[in-house]
């Protein structure tokens, strides 16, 4: 689950008290990329460029930091300056003077005080964040592992070069496991508000797709942002953030650790042909099918492209020409034949592939041209994609592609997809095993854990005739196999056949879920949405739920806020609470593994799903001392004596393979109606049925909804042979055989059918922006702020879930809208006085949210007036009615930056349908929220599922 950095320091290793002074004075510089010696003999593999980058930090903290909870905030610091008038608090940091006697109050110091720091970037390009005088041991005994959770905010010096001729520099930045950066001039006044940058937290960069095989410690990765500001002085902020999921614990005794690294580059300077004309392919995250007896295991590839931020005008990209090596043609699937990026944006370009007759053993390459047009100027790029061939005797896992999530019927021919995705498949043994289909394995990785990483194709359980498909849930950390990444596993399953049958093959149509720590939490995520797709389960070291893995206990919004907004905040996870969801998987065949020794996950996760799940299903189970062969309960837990988090034979061990062996095929409805459930949802979109019962609609979107099927509980009172009784249900569907479904409606007493067809809004939370089923459309605004904002959420959306994003101007989002190709979810930057397709959106009126004057809202009819505040809001898709957009407003550039931080791109940040945040939410958390909710069931005011402090 995490990847854990421990590192001996010397005690007195951060308490360099150097005497006060300013930033310029007081921290060194390194040169990036220059030949010459400086000053400093900086090691030459760092000089990538002409950027200097401070070599030493100065540094205030530690102060507590929630779990999941930074987008909400700010800066600890902004608390104690002065009220009378505002001030930026990254400002006055990045301009106060250091002195190591001046300290905060902090809940974590000696005496309830911390203060200043300085660190020096070690000689491999790291700096390491660690506070040992601070007595850990004694904050987690009350605490656990969210006292460990702590931020800094840092400072060192930033001087970009000025190129001849030009007005700004571009370049391109990596912050490593560092959680966002800002940068403040130094020789001139600052703009308002800052603007602060995501960082790559899980160290993707480092990843093989990240890296494409070069050294990421003085290279910038292919996942580096793209940025052009004007040459000068800049004094460079890093927020960073101790997050056990990263980390790690520790350990008793030690002090909690974070490694940062800051990489920086020119962009479009280098003179190598990859980057000619500002435009570069991204060679090594390509997605490219394995080929197996001559058939590439795939219709799809892809690779990204990225355009220098140094552009003036936006680039377009499109296939040079139809492909004609080795039999194979390549279509691109993208509307116009093109496509287009604005300066500074990646994005992944989608190819279908056709392909007319086998490859012979001797193509072990396939050369793409690509064509580019940046300004007047056409030039032609080779993507060089090596081929791995495998033969179908004796064959080994192989890789095959998908588009992700799998693209509907219903979507125009020339859709591109969201992201052309990978999967792992492991074959049987022999692929001449007919007649022998035993249920297809559906194996979830853990979190950090490449899918085609040879450990974990290897642990997968082999059968006789058996298949299994690893996905990789968009990448290595995902959604947490939730939302986009659980719509990317099934798409890797149903992808299956298509692959089996091209090798002569068969597969079965019954999913067994296997997975391991965050994936052992993603195969109980899965089959309880889905728990008509699944035979069984086999969760390995799963944790339950993200709040009870590392507690949200340590919260800054929990001192400040309201606990009826926290709590319709937290409503915003109920969907991904697989506590909530076991009565879905009451009676369904589950095997829970687990070390006793697990000190990452520890066992109570799993002890705690099974007895969950044998609570719904009313089943005691056996004893500790039975066989687990012998045990007629469902659900059973091997607790592994001695054995940690992972061990190679998990999935070998004599109780596991019992249990796999003895798995029969899957209950009928019939006898699981008889039998009696409860149907638990609490976002119809995600879920599935039950026994072909499944529900459509809630009555109350925000709230969870239970429909009791034949329940125990009421068995004394049952209503005919199939007893329904429902909790925040407005509409259901009932599959009778032979007859298809029926669509019933909540009545007055009871359920009546619908005779006309009528469809659900599309539902939150605000992370479900991420289950896109094309490429995200980013509409924005005229204004500078609106425009980056734009930007950002397309490179974070990018790294974090590979997903592909357009930004259009309005009038050509109006445009695109108007013919109906605007396909994906919509996000909206900027307000209606700059943007006009977020007017056109207002004036539609269908949610309750205007902007009648400038620098003012109402939402619900209440006004909000105050400068600083900003919205973000979900919205009904402008042309599709299982699709979402979202605006992103402010009555100031100040609102409008503090919107856009609480856009999602991780998961477990508590956002519901809407949120309008307010000045001092950057120390007060949610505290400082306005106001925040769900819409109802028809895009109205909800009155129970919303809170305004007005």
């Amino acid at each position: 689950m995490w990847e854990s950095h421990l590192f001996e320091l010397p005690s007195n290793y951060f308490f360099d008290h150097a005497e006060p002074g300013s930033l310029e004075t007081s921290i060194k510089m390194r040169r990036i990329g220059s030949d010459e010696e400086d000053s400093q003999g900086d090691d030459d593999r760092n000089r990538l460029g002409d950027i200097m980058v401070g070599t030493e930090w100065e540094v205030v903290g530690p102060f507590p930091s929630g779990m999941r909870e930074h987008p909400m905030m700010g800066s600890p610091l902004a608390a104690f300056l002065p009220r009378s008038e505002y001030q930026d608090p990254d400002v006055d940091f990045a301009r106060r003077p250091y002195d190591p006697d001046e300290t905060w109050p902090s809940e974590l110091g000696f005496g309830g005080r911390v203060g200043w720091r300085r660190l020096t970037t070690g000689e491999s390009g790291w700096v390491e964040i660690a506070y040992p005088h601070i007595r850990w041991d004694q904050l987690r005994n009350d605490h656990g592992w969210s006292a460990l959770q702590f931020q800094s905010i840092l400072r060192t010096s930033f001087s970009l070069p000025k190129l001849p001729g030009k007005v700004v520099t571009p370049f391109r930045i990596d912050l490593v496991q560092g959680t966002e950066f800002a940068l403040i001039p130094a020789d001139r006044e600052p703009g308002s508000p800052t603007r602060w940058y995501a960082g790559d937290v899980y160290a993707l960069a480092d990843t093989p797709s990240g890296s494409s095989g070069t050294d990421t410690t003085t290279r910038t990765s292919n996942f580096a942002r793209s940025l052009a500001l004007p040459p000068g002085e800049y004094t460079m902020l890093v927020r960073a953030m101790y997050e056990i999921r990263m980390f790690g614990d520790p350990g008793l005794g030690n002090a909690p650790v974070v490694r940062m690294s800051v990489r920086v580059e020119m962009d479009g300077s280098d003179d190598s042909e990859r980057s000619e004309e500002g435009v570069q392919v991204l060679y090594g995250n390509g997605v490219v099918p394995d080929v197996v007896d001559g058939w590439l295991m795939g219709e799809w590839m892809s690779v990204g492209v990225r355009a220098s931020s140094g552009l003036e005008a936006d680039a377009r990209v499109w296939l040079a020409k139809k492909i004609d090596q080795g039999g194979l043609e390549l279509v691109l699937e993208l509307e116009g034949g093109d496509t287009r990026l604005v300066p500074g944006q990646t994005r992944p370009l989608a190819i279908r592939v056709k392909q007319l007759r086998q490859l012979g053993r001797d193509v072990k390459w396939l050369r793409i041209p690509l064509r580019v047009r940046s300004g007047r100027k056409i030039v032609e790029k080779t993507w060089t994609i090596p081929l791995r061939h495998h033969d179908p005797v004796n064959l080994s896992a192989f890789k095959i592609t998908f588009a992700s999530p799998t693209l509907s019927p219903a979507l125009p021919t020339g859709t591109s997809p969201a992201l052309v995705s990978y999967a792992m498949v492991v074959p049987p043994p022999s692929l001449t095993d007919a007649g022998v289909r035993p249920h297809v394995i559906l194996a979830t990785h853990g979190a950090g854990v490449e899918a085609s990483s040879p450990f974990w194709t290897a642990a997968i359980p082999v059968r006789p005739g058996g298949w299994a498909v690893c996905p990789t849930g968009r990448n290595e950390w995902g959604e947490d196999w939730h939302g986009g990444s659980m719509a990317d596993a099934w798409s890797a399953r149903d992808a299956l056949p298509w692959v089996a049958e091209r090798l002569g093959c068969e597969v079965s149509d019954q999913t067994l879920l296997v997975g391991h720590s965050n994936g052992g939490q993603g195969a109980w995520h899965l089959a309880a949405r889905y728990p008509d797709r699944v035979v069984g389960v086999i969760a390995a070291s799963g944790w339950l739920k993200i709040q009870d893995y590392v507690p949200y206990t340590q919260s800054t919004s929990g001192h400040f806020a309201d606990s009826a907004l926290l709590g319709i905040l937290h409503s915003s996870l109920t969907p991904y609470n697989n506590d909530l969801y076991a009565s879905n998987l009451a009676h369904i065949p589950i095997l829970a593994v687990h070390g006793s020794d697990d000190n990452n996950v520890p066992p109570r996760h799993s002890r705690a799903h099974v007895a969950l799940v044998s609570a719904w299903a009313g089943d005691q189970g056996s004893s500790s001392s039975s066989a687990p062969g012998e045990s007629s309960s469902s659900i059973q837990l091997v607790e592994v004596l001695k054995k940690g988090h992972w061990w190679d034979d998990v999935f070998r061990e004599k109780e596991v393979v019992e249990w796999l062996n003895g798995l029969s095929d899957k209950e009928g409805w019939d006898e699981q109606r008889k039998r009696g459930f409860t149907l638990t949802s609490a976002n119809p979109q995600e879920c599935g049925g039950r026994a072909g019962i499944r529900i459509l609609e809630l009555e109350t979107p925000g709230r969870l909804a239970r429909l009791d099927v034949n329940a125990r509980q009421w068995r004394d009172r049952a209503n005919g042979p199939l007893d329904l009784r429902g909790m925040n249900i407005r509409r259901i569907s009932v599959d009778i055989a032979g007859h298809g479904a029926t669509v019933l409606k909540r009545g007055t007493v009871d359920w009546e059918e619908e005779m006309s067809s009528t469809y659900a809004r599309a539902y939150g939370p605000m992370i479900r922006l991420l289950s896109t089923s094309a490429a995200l459309t980013l509409v924005a605004g005229t204004d500078p702020s609106s425009r980056s904002i734009a930007q950002r959420i397309a490179h974070d959306v990018y790294v974090y879930h590979r997903l592909d994003s357009e930004i259009l101007e309005p009038h050509d989002a109006l445009e695109r809208t108007a013919r109906g190709l605007v396909r994906g979810n919509v996000v909206v930057v900027g307000g209606p006085r700059q943007n006009r397709y977020t007017e056109w959106m207002i004036a539609k009126k269908r949610i309750p949210l205007s902007f009648p004057t400038e620098g003012v809202m109402t939402v619900g009819g209440k006004l909000v007036y105050e400068s600083g505040a900003g919205i973000i809001t979900l919205h009904p898709h402008p042309t599709s009615l299982s699709g979402l957009a979202a605006i992103i407003a402010g009555n100031d550039s100040e609102g409008l930056e503090l919107a856009a931080r609480l856009f999602p791109f991780r998961t477990g940040v508590p956002i519901p349908d809407w949120a309008v945040v307010g000045r001092q939410s950057t120390w007060r958390g949610a505290g400082g929220f306005i106001g925040a909710g769900f819409w109802d069931a028809e895009w109205k005011w909800s009155e129970a599922m919303s809170w305004m402090d007005r």
